[in-house]
């Protein structure tokens, strides 16, 4: 009898992981790595301080280059995007692989132009009716007594 609980406490303990009881515990994860510029589109100068990003958990800024180096980004099919103020938000999908750096070359972002960040242009000035000066009242204490 001693045997059988012994066998059953001991397959109990191999079909709940090993003996792992962590729910949060995922495994090892594979990696890679994604560089790549940001670009100015109408005039393809660097963008620097641009957030570039994979999902919100992987971030990295832009040197004064505009370029980037995101680290440790999960292999597969990325989507990476980059915003900068002032532009419009780009994206492109990379192919990550393990222990390997994919190069997204270049992210162009397009400047804003009348969108909403950009300030109301002012309006025109009005030409309306021209206005003549009134002619100035002269106090009733201010004239001559007889």
């Amino acid at each position: 009898m001693k045997l059988l609980v012994c066998g059953l406490v001991f397959l109990l303990g191999a079909a709940n992981g090993g003996g792992c009881s962590n729910p949060n515990y995922i495994g090892v994860q594979q990696y890679g790595s994604i560089t790549g510029r940001v670009l100015d589109a109408s005039n393809n100068q660097p963008v620097p301080s641009a957030l570039v990003s994979v999902g919100s958990l992987y971030t990295a800024y832009t040197d004064a280059q505009g370029a980037f180096t995101l680290g440790r980004i999960p292999i597969g099919h990325q989507m990476v995007t980059a915003t900068a103020p002032g532009y419009s938000r780009a994206s492109r999908t990379v192919r990550v692989v393990q222990s390997q750096t994919a190069s997204i070359d270049y992210l162009r972002l397009a400047p804003l132009t009348g969108g909403p960040t950009a300030p109301p242009p002012a309006p025109p000035p009005t030409a309306g009716p021209t206005a003549t000066p009134a002619p100035a009242a002269t106090p009733a204490s201010a004239s001559p007594r007889p």
